[in-house]
């Protein structure tokens, strides 16, 4: 009888520790840590709002969008060093322009689009001229990940 207990608890650990490991594995953050080497804590706690893309690609190039809501917006203050000015991409005039060029492409209606002048931006850009944009909305509580793979 209590290797019955002993054997029942073992599984419902197993079952939580793999629930938990698929929930990781399975975020849209573990793919921001391989393809970029951005870690977004896990203990911000992200919830997804919006996500879209060009669809699937044998070359896993086209564009990727979401949105993230946190409940402790303080790591995401820290994240990067933030910048308020809008600046020249690979391919565009400026961070807002490349945004909306991409947005279009995938076709987001504009309610889920950024308010970029109430943003702080970040940017980066990869030797294979794949780029990234973060907005970060703080009075909103809004995380907008902008992604451009070539």
């Amino acid at each position: 009888m209590k290797r019955k207990y002993i054997l029942l608890t073992v599984a419902c650990l197993l079952l939580v520790a793999g629930a938990i490991s698929w929930r990781v594995l399975s975020s849209y953050t573990l793919a921001l840590r391989l393809n970029w080497g951005i870690s977004i804590p896990f203990w911000a706690r992200p919830v997804p709002c919006y996500e879209k893309d060009s669809g699937p690609s044998f070359l896993g190039d086209g564009i990727r969008y979401h949105i993230f809501s946190y409940q402790y917006e303080d790591f995401i203050d820290q994240m990067f060093a933030w910048a308020s000015v809008d600046r020249e991409t690979i391919y565009c005039d400026s961070l807002t322009q490349a945004a909306e060029t991409w947005l279009d492409e995938i076709e987001v209606p504009a309610e889920y689009r950024p308010d970029y002048d109430a943003c702080s931006n970040w940017y980066r850009a990869k030797s294979d001229n794949s780029e990234i944009i973060f907005f970060w909305d703080a009075e909103r509580n809004r995380l907008y990940c902008l992604e451009s793979f070539l």
